[in-house]
Order: structure tokens, then sequence, then C-alpha cells
């Protein structure tokens, strides 16, 4: 059986005293949460897959020029891939926010919230995508 393929962005916010990554909690979680990824269509490109997930779990258009470096968890039955994405790169990101909380009329039906956090105060993260996150917050740290 060929393993399911997962595809997103992490967007992250990086200034003098922190570093911040945003993060979903989709409707089927009561606590943990991930990043903004989808599975992808068969003729997708990984790339093509990460646009379009993080559009439609957020409304933030993101051109694919941005994305840069990627990072993968294979897990029994899917793979999930991320790419990382400057915020300041994505102009008016600020409009789609309330605080670092995405507005409610920018949320799909997937996910029950979707919000920055500090890379030193993370909330639980998905199993499957614990090493991902890890891997993504020591890459961000020493860059």
């Amino acid at each position: 059986m060929e393993k399911i393929k997962a595809y997103g962005i992490c967007l992250y916010k990086k200034n003098q005293d922190s570093i911040k990554v945003l993060l979903c909690k989709s409707m089927n979680s009561q606590e943990r949460w991930g990043f903004l990824k989808g599975v992808a269509l068969a003729s997708e490109k990984p790339e093509e897959t990460a646009v379009r997930e993080f559009q439609e779990e957020s409304s933030i258009r993101v051109e694919q020029k941005y994305l840069r470096n990627f990072f993968i968890q294979k897990n029994d039955l899917k793979n999930i891939g991320i790419y990382l994405v400057n915020a300041n790169d994505i102009e008016n990101l600020e409009r789609f926010f309330d605080k670092g909380i995405l507005f409610k009329k920018y949320l799909s039906v997937e996910n029950s919230d979707v919000r920055f956090f500090d890379i030193k105060h993370l909330p639980l993260i998905k199993k499957k995508q614990k090493h991902l996150t890890n891997e993504i917050i020591t890459h961000l740290e020493k860059t």
C-alpha cells in the first residue's frame, strides 16, 4: 500500500526576542496542534499541495517562490512534508490576525483554531509531526 503524502507550510515570524510559528488545531483534535497541511492530489507537486492546502486552511495566499527549506517526517501511514515561509514575505499578513490568532472568518471547517506560538512555549504537538516540529524549531533557532 502506498503511503499518503501530505504537504504544508510552517509560516514563521522572527525578531530579536522571539521566533513564532503558525499552528492549527483540527476539529478532530482535542488538544494537539500541527502545521497547516493536507493530502496531495494525484497530479500535484509537493509545492503545489503546500500552497493550496495552506490557503484552504487559512485563506492566506503564499506564492511558491517564498517556499524555503523543506522538512519531512516519514510515518507508518502518512509522510508529512513542510516548507518554511517567512511571514515578512507575505503582504498584508496582519489583516488575517488579531493578536496572533487567525480571525474566525478565515478558518476552514477543518480547523477549530489557527494561531502563532512562540517556539519556547509550544502547545502539545500531534504525534505524527513531533519529530518534524523539533527539526524545524532547531533549524529556526540556528538561522
